[in-house]
């Protein structure tokens, strides 16, 4: 365990005096090293461009850090030493700990990536949105199963769609075992008529929202794999890309929507009208930091015609770990005075606002 004076040495850097300098132990200063290369002001000092450095850097920093802080000094890396080099680098990926921030800058870089290099890219997106999906899947299930279960209500068997799962939950204690099959004494399920509904994800692909958009994209394709609810994945910039028959794979869904691009929402919005089968029993999520590119008479004209409709709008300004986001507040405002909630929401929230909007309907 660290002294004091040794976590303050390597807080504060080497000293120019060798009189005051305090004596570290061999791993202590092997920390010393991975700290001075990153954060050095010194000419000499720094990762450089070196492959064989930047890897002999990495391997160091996974052996004395955890996953946690790994990841912070590598988001530090490509930032203060512009060592982008290290994704063109197959030998170099292979060492990275995938985050949100980097897998975003492999979706920025893509195109620019050579073929060596991108199945390594592919796979390290792949480790993170399994980690994400890891998380968030249970979550997005149990919200679904409890928005549709709590919805059915006691209903007459004639007329009505009947929701089994809950009639039979409800009814078990009613089984006769001779008989081999239950009487109900009360049938839960729908009115005639009555739907499941349908989700829309509306995405913005401009590269504010990238990390956003790849949150969305794993939180679609959840939704998207469960039979009781319809769910459309559809990103956005000045053109549509449609990508709901993707949904049983989120990295196809991220290497197949190039990331950026200028943001017309009210095109967007249109699109979805053409989509949507019968509004009054949909929920739409527009992921958007409303940087309107297009016209705004349009997106609100658009949009009051949805809400006419009987369209449930949800407009979420961000996506992301922090729940916060740089947004058009002009925009943002106008939205709001249609009565639209306009807010940023975390991953971790975004099953309970699931689970909300389904019972509400």
């Amino acid at each position: 365990m660290l002294s004091e004076d040794s976590r303050w040495r390597l807080v504060l850097g080497k000293t120019e005096n060798e009189d005051d300098a305090i004596e570290l132990s061999s791993d202590d200063e092997a920390i010393d090293d991975l700290l001075s290369s990153l954060y050095t002001h010194s000419k000499t000092g720094g990762l450089g461009k070196s492959s064989h450095k930047i890897r002999k850097w990495m391997e160091g920093l996974r052996t004395y850090f955890p996953p946690g802080i790994v990841r912070i000094m590598q988001q530090d890396a490509l930032e203060r030493q512009g060592i982008k080099e290290m994704l063109l680098e197959p030998e170099l990926m292979e060492q990275i700990e995938p985050d949100i921030n980097l897998v975003a800058t492999i979706l920025q870089l893509q195109q620019l990536l050579p073929d060596k290099t991108k199945s390594v890219a592919r796979t390290l997106v792949q480790k993170l949105v399994k980690e994400l999906e890891k998380k968030l899947k249970p979550k997005l299930q149990f919200a679904v199963q409890s928005g549709l279960f709590s919805r059915s209500k006691p209903v007459h068997p004639n007329g009505s769609i009947i929701d089994w799962k809950k009639t039979i939950h409800r009814n078990i204690k009613n089984y006769q075992p001779d008989q081999l099959f239950i009487i109900p004494e009360v049938w839960y399920g729908y009115k005639q008529g009555y739907k499941i509904n349908e989700i829309i994800l509306l995405i913005d692909k401009s590269e504010s929202m990238i990390s956003s958009a790849i949150y969305a994209s794993i939180i679609g394709s959840i939704l998207a794999s469960l039979k009781s609810v319809q769910t459309h994945i559809i990103f956005f910039d000045t053109a549509i890309s449609d990508v709901t028959n993707l949904y049983h794979d989120p990295v196809d869904i991220l290497f197949s929507v190039p990331m950026g691009g200028g943001t017309d929402i009210a095109y967007a919005m249109n699109y979805v009208h053409q989509k949507i089968k019968i509004p009054s029993k949909a929920i739409l999520f527009l992921i958007s930091d409303l940087d309107e590119g297009g016209s705004i008479k349009d997106l609100l004209s658009m949009t009051q015609l949805l809400l006419n409709q009987g369209l449930q709008i949800q407009c979420l300004l961000g996506l992301n770990e922090s729940g916060m986001a740089e947004y058009n507040h002009k925009v943002a405002s106008e939205m709001a005075n249609l009565k639209i909630p306009v807010f940023t929401c975390s991953p971790e929230e975004f099953p309970n606002l699931i689970a909300k909007e389904l019972q509400r309907n």
